[in-house]
């Protein structure tokens, strides 16, 4: 009885130091080239499009930090922030919150968005490729303002979208390359929208972290019909796309 008990011990203490290997905690900063495209529209007034009032292609900074755990019935968790304002001036006129802008009204249009992702590893770096799956809760601070000759409008509305999220990473071996995608995806009625990122990586060790590059493109679309959120007075269809390109560090 007493060897069994050792060597359920001596099992135990190597399957949890086993276990804490894969405690880590991962980071990274960088810019993406945010390329706005789509329509925007106020209530039951005609919509207008990001070309309509000027904008284009704005260089913002992204972060992000990934924590992975050993507690197998917890998520892990990842958490994102992705900062978005376009600016620009009307090349025709448009009407938002029953005020009519002509050519050369000032706009700025803001889509801060906070995601966090809760998702368990479903292969975890088996054969050199890793499954996660989960959900994302991710939250968009969105605000519009427009000005002409003294009329002003300023609407700041919250949106928060459930997602499902999913993550393919493949490890080219003794490289230090990783090539990746993952996706958020979300439907309601005729509502919709998704985000969807594929990089390559290259990553080496430096004492106690391993240091990296990360270079990609992202997509998403947020298509919110305003006969299914009536609670919110702006909706309307937008892409944003572009490459990006950042650092990462592991600890």
């Amino acid at each position: 009885m007493n060897k069994i008990l050792s060597g359920l011990l001596l099992a135990g203490l190597l399957g949890a130091s086993a276990q804490a290997d894969l405690l880590r905690l991962d980071m990274g900063a960088g810019m993406w080239n945010q390329d706005p495209d789509g329509d925007l529209q106020y209530k039951d007034a005609p919509s207008f499009s990001a070309d309509d009032v000027g904008y284009s292609d704005e260089d913002k900074f992204y972060a992000w930090v990934n924590l992975k755990h050993p507690i197998p019935i917890l998520p892990n968790i990842r958490l994102e922030y992705t900062p978005m304002e376009f600016s620009g001036t009307s090349n025709t006129s448009f009407t938002y919150n029953g005020e009519t802008f002509t050519i050369g009204a000032s706009s700025t249009l803001t889509l801060d968005q906070y995601d966090a992702v809760l998702y368990y590893n479903v292969l975890d770096n088996t054969g050199w490729t890793t499954i996660d799956l989960g959900v994302d809760v991710k939250y968009i601070d969105t605000e519009f303002k427009a000005s002409q000759s003294g009329i002003a409008v300023n609407e700041s509305e919250d949106l928060v979208l459930p997602m499902a999220y999913g993550r393919l990473r493949f490890e080219v071996p003794g490289t230090g390359l990783g090539l990746e995608g993952d996706i958020k995806y979300t439907k309601y009625k005729s509502s919709e929208a998704y985000d969807y990122r594929l990089k390559v990586d290259y990553s080496i060790d430096v004492s106690l972290v391993d240091l990296g590059l990360e270079a990609g493109y992202r997509f998403q679309r947020i298509n919110i019909d305003s006969e299914d959120f009536s609670s919110l007075d702006t909706t309307g269809d937008i892409d944003i796309s572009g490459f990006y390109a950042g650092v990462m560090v592991r600890f």
